[in-house]
């Protein structure tokens, strides 16, 4: 399997429906990821088995304020610069590179990193979905120590941060992107192949391909929301119209979708995140996180962000599961309702 052309296009569909409504938009990445493909060829992806046990795999992704992004892309030759350190340090090559989020902005612009850095992209990713913070990972969980975080800016300054405990490590590398003017590339969770295959999410990039095939494949944005759901195992909630939105993000902060067309009469509360939390119908839990709740527009057919979500938007709303990793004591305790300020129980994403 390679990315490049219109796979893509497909890749990036898939990213914005695994984001949740989080993750910044992947089409926006889409430039850069193309670009990179255009100067280098596609971007193979490969299998865990495919790679050397004792080889490095090296997530890795963008840091620092979305805003600045739109105005300082970066190189995304970063990355190699990240690498070189890397191996150097860890004294043994880097063999695949890792996106972190497969959903939003990180999924594509991570082909546009492995491009740069020469590497093969294993298919998997560290969340399934998308979650804000460093430690939102599958690789936290398995144990795996994301130390030492590398930061990269696109005039080939490198930092390397040590710390341990209640937060720090990211605390101090958020501040190090702040000094390369609030825009760098970082890499965390450093680790072998023969640990990876244990830690990560498989399946990822396969997934958002095949979700974006599936929205190429249908007629209407509705069609493809029941495609993706019966596919994967996933819920409709609702066709309808946003009849009230005041996206706040960083805190939950409630929107209305009234139904229309089947769903005529119905009133659901969507609450709202930097990722779309959760979903209430007369006092009742339809979805939360760490399950993904995805909204289209029914309009242009694309996966509408937490913060694009505005009054008058036409929309489907689908419910996906999360990765098992996720319905676990410890993955709730990290990334379930309460860990988002939520007082709501989490009901899994069952398949009618």
């Amino acid at each position: 399997m390679h990315l490049a052309g219109g796979r893509l296009r497909e890749f990036a569909r898939g990213c914005d429906v695994l984001g949740g409504g989080g993750g910044g938009q992947a089409r926006y990445a889409l430039p850069l990821a193309a670009h990179a493909v255009e100067l280098t060829g596609p971007v193979p992806v490969v299998q865990a088995s495919e790679l050397p046990s004792d080889g490095l795999v090296m997530p890795c992704s963008f840091l620092g304020a979305p805003a600045i992004g739109a105005e300082r892309i970066g190189t995304c030759r970063e990355a190699a610069t990240i690498r070189g350190h890397v191996e150097r340090h860890f004294g043994r090559p880097v063999v695949a590179m890792l996106c972190n989020e497969i959903g939003g902005f990180h999924g594509t612009a991570s082909v546009a990193l492995a491009a740069h850095a020469g590497l093969p992209m294993l298919d998997a990713d560290g969340m399934g979905r998308a979650f804000p913070g460093m430690s939102r990972v599958s690789m936290h969980l398995a144990g795996v120590s994301p130390e030492p975080v590398v930061l990269a800016d696109e005039h080939d300054r490198v930092v390397a941060v040590h710390a341990d405990g209640d937060g720090w490590l990211e605390r101090m590398a958020r501040s190090v992107v702040v000094g390369f003017g609030d825009r760098g590339v970082s890499s965390e969770y450093v680790m072998t192949v023969e640990q990876a295959a244990g830690a990560v999410i498989d399946g990822s990039i396969a997934k958002a391909l095949r979700i974006g095939e599936l929205i190429g494949e249908a007629k209407s944005v509705a069609d493809a929301a029941r495609a993706i759901a019966a596919e994967f195992d996933g819920v409709v909630i609702a066709e309808g119209k946003v009849a009230a939105a005041l996206p706040e993000p960083g805190r939950p902060t409630p929107a209305t979708i009234e139904g229309t067309g089947p769903d005529h009469g119905r009133t659901l509360r969507l609450e709202v995140g930097h990722e779309y939390l959760a979903v209430v119908e007369d006092g009742q839990v339809l979805a939360t996180v760490p399950d993904i709740i995805t909204v289209f527009d029914t309009y242009t057919g694309e996966a509408l962000g937490a913060g694009e979500l505005r009054y008058g938007h036409r929309v489907v709303a689908v419910a996906l599961p999360c990765p098992d990793v996720w319905r676990t004591p410890a993955g709730l305790d990290l990334v379930g309702p309460a860990a988002f300020g939520l007082d709501l129980p989490y009901r899994p994403v069952v398949a009618p």
